[in-house]
């Protein structure tokens, strides 16, 4: 895959940064640190926690993807706390881009 620069972030907090790309084929891409979370489990289990975040809200978008970088307060978080967060920051970047 080729490089993309990444765009400014639209969305940016002490528990995560999020992108947006236009790209075609839509779709997710999590980065979790290996510097931060030491464990795979722990980087598995934040990538299926936002996958499930993204799934139950019906996030996703036809065409772009959404790009976030995990830090490590983001653990901490319950599911809910974390759902409240990614979902008022996609959906604010979404309403955005309708009214451009």
């Amino acid at each position: 895959m080729p490089y993309t620069p990444l765009p400014r972030h639209f969305y940016s907090s002490k528990n995560l940064r999020i992108f947006f790309i236009e790209s075609n084929p839509a779709g997710l891409r999590i980065s979790v640190s290996k510097k931060n979370f030491k464990l795979a489990v722990d980087r598995n289990k934040i990538k299926r926690r936002i996958k499930e975040i993204f799934r139950t809200n019906h996030l996703m978008l036809e065409n772009g993807s959404f790009v976030i970088m995990v830090y490590k307060p983001f653990v901490e978080l319950s599911f809910k706390e974390a759902s409240v967060e990614v979902v008022k920051a996609v959906k604010s970047s979404i309403h955005k881009k309708v009214c451009k």
